[in-house]
């Protein structure tokens, strides 16, 4: 063995233990922090893509089932968000709808990314044009960036809010990409290269099959490559250009594919409180937030749904031009040190780079914490060289030297102590709303979900006052949102078993979205009560047309027909309402009475035989619904 096998060796052998640490580091941390959040329940979009998506909720693993689950929740004809759906899928064939083994993928989910980050920065600081200057140190700064990222109170909503999974396997599809482009590139055997190249672009499909802002990966790879790889020149620019075109081309693609029919983009904008330009306007300064936010996450500033004033022309508010010139100046700084500082370059324009596709003119929400995950993968990079540098400057200076260690060591535990709080935050629908309406009191989204949820709850008066406090609150909600709290009032009456205030909160809903099915059937229900049958009907029928797949509503169909002695019309309308969900009592007993207004008697007591062994109403299903129908 001569003597450059041995250092290989002996290299290779450190690089293990160092990777093994780094491992256990991550896991038995970030459990340790995470570990109030294993009970944490459903929240919000949980209920619509997981407990209430029965595509998802397989039974067995034949490719018949798991393909309804991958279209997703819209109704669409394509697949949407393959691979998280599938995750979940998986989840519930093992668990059911228990949210302990949830919990366990998306926390183990995060260590790996952070394990995965760690490696990539280590090897992205031994790469030719970075190791001469933290080659030495790569170790030490790769460890204390991953581990600061991964600890951020910030990074919660991706990990205990379960949903949002979405956004940690996302970042993880394209790390493990990113890292296996580097592999690849490195490599001088071909077969090696292929294999790495393959494994990359597999990679960079699950990515997308997870979620859409993957489409900026050939963006991000072609960018590492040219300031990282290759080094900024004349030259590398040159040689480099066709691949960008590629890249931005492939990206722009991607998009198309995400968004569809590109036209009505503009039209998405009816369902949202504010416009095109208003959006555009107003991204700057949300950017600016979630800097500050990564930098100064406590509790008070972090919620699920943030209060944002819009920005409606450059200077109202007038924060809006300090905040786009702020971010054209910090652009600019990474590209006039493009060459001088390569890593540091790169990392900024990493982060606003991966915030495009959320943070542009595509009609999304404007603000949500989780979006931060994969941009902030190399937010504390430069701050990581910057404390390990400044710990060997002041090795010599052992009181410094002590203070920055304890300051280190202060902020880590403070971060930790900050994601245990947030978890605990998140227990139930009633400590996450009352939590967010106390940061964001003016906020109507956030009282009409604690209304909601204090109605699921049963705390009727609670509901009521809080669905009261949404309608006199902040006016950037959409007429949608409103004709809920409307719906969610008119519910209120109706629970008290006054109908004729109810009817007036319904009818009001409509005016306000004449597509909110659930008044209908509301309204119907009531004209039953009244015996006012045709009008029961008619209102029940106008809420199938827009929602022809609830069962809830064929059952009530089924129920009118019955009155107006009707049995072929109850039966027919029990049986598709079965159909859709064989597991309800009613349905039934429908079919029973209505044998018996047929005087078919044999058949009325075998259908009265087979209600008896139902139960009469999954109160899980109960609370979905309405969860699903109130909250938007």
């Amino acid at each position: 063995m001569n003597k450059n096998d041995d250092f290989s060796i002996r290299i290779n052998i450190q690089y293990k233990r160092e990777y093994l640490s780094a491992f256990l580091l991550f896991f038995v941390s970030i459990f340790l922090i995470y570990s109030n959040s294993f009970d944490c329940s459903w929240h919000f979009d949980d209920y619509i893509n997981i407990v209430g998506n029965r595509d998802i909720q397989i039974t067995d693993l034949s490719w018949h089932n798991i393909e309804k689950g991958l279209y997703g929740v819209l109704g669409s004809d394509r697949w949407q968000r393959p691979v998280s759906y599938f995750s979940f899928a998986l989840n519930y064939y093992f668990g059911g709808l228990d949210v302990f083994g949830y919990h366990i993928v998306n926390i183990s989910i995060h260590c790996l990314t952070a394990f995965t980050l760690y490696i990539f920065i280590h090897n992205t600081l031994n790469l030719p044009v970075n190791r001469h200057q933290y080659g030495n140190n790569a170790y030490s700064i790769a460890l204390l960036s991953a581990f600061l990222w991964a600890i951020n109170p910030v990074q919660v909503t991706s990990v205990t809010y379960i949903v949002q999974r979405m956004a940690s396997m996302v970042t993880l599809f394209y790390k493990i990409a990113m890292y296996l482009y580097i592999k690849g590139r490195a490599s001088d055997i071909i077969w090696e290269r292929i294999m790495y190249y393959f494994l990359c672009i597999l990679c960079g499909v699950l990515a997308f099959g997870t979620k859409e802002n993957a489409a900026m990966l050939p963006i991000s790879i072609f960018m590492y490559d040219l300031i990282l790889i290759q080094g900024v020149n004349k030259e590398s620019v040159k040689k480099a250009l066709p691949f960008g075109i590629v890249a931005v081309i492939t990206t722009l693609v991607i998009a198309v594919m995400y968004i569809g029919d590109i036209t009505t983009i503009q039209s998405d904008y009816k369902i949202r409180p504010f416009s095109m330009i208003e959006r555009i306007l107003t991204q700057p300064r949300v950017l600016i937030f979630y800097i500050s936010l990564l930098i100064y996450p406590i509790t008070s500033r972090m919620m699920l749904i943030h209060d944002v004033e819009l920005s409606r022309s450059l200077l109202e508010p007038w924060t809006t031009i300090p905040a786009i010139l702020a971010i054209m100046s910090i652009i600019t700084f990474a590209f006039w040190n493009i060459r001088k500082r390569p890593l540091i370059a790169f990392c900024i324009i990493f982060f606003f780079l991966n915030h495009v596709i959320e943070g542009s003119f595509i009609a999304l929400e404007l603000i949500y914490e989780h979006r931060n995950y994969l941009p902030s993968m190399f937010f504390f990079l430069p701050l990581s060289i910057i404390i390990i540098k400044s710990l060997q400057y002041f090795y010599n200076n052992k009181t410094i030297l002590y203070f920055l260690v304890i300051f280190m060591i202060a902020v880590i535990v403070i971060q930790g102590v900050t994601v245990y709080i947030q978890n605990n935050i998140y227990k139930d629908d009633i400590t996450l709303w009352t939590d967010n309406v106390e940061k964001a009191p003016n906020l109507h989204h956030v009282r009409q979900n604690l209304a909601t949820t204090y109605f699921v709850a049963g705390r009727f008066s609670e509901a009521f006052e809080e669905a009261t406090l949404a309608l006199m609150s902040y006016q950037a909600a959409n007429p949608s949102r409103k004709a809920r709290t409307y719906g969610l009032l008119g519910e209120y009456h109706y629970i008290k078993g006054d109908g004729e205030k109810a009817l007036v909160y319904f009818e009001k809903s409509l005016r306000l979205e004449p597509t909110f099915h659930t008044s209908y059937r509301r309204i119907a229900e009531i004209n039953l009560h009244k015996n006012l049958l045709q009008e029961a009907e008619q209102n029940i029928r106008k809420g199938l047309s827009i929602k022809p797949s609830s069962y809830v509503y064929h059952g009530i169909l089924a129920r009118i027909m019955l009155k107006k002695h009707d049995p072929d019309g109850a039966i027919k309308e029990a049986r598709i309402s079965l159909l859709l969900n064989g597991n309800q009592r009613d349905a039934y007993d429908i079919i029973s009475e209505a044998f018996k207004l047929k005087r078919n008697e044999r058949m009325a007591k075998h259908f009265e035989d087979v209600a008896k062994k139902m139960t009469s109403y999954d109160l899980e299903i109960k609370k979905t619904q309405i969860l699903m129908q109130a909250v938007s």
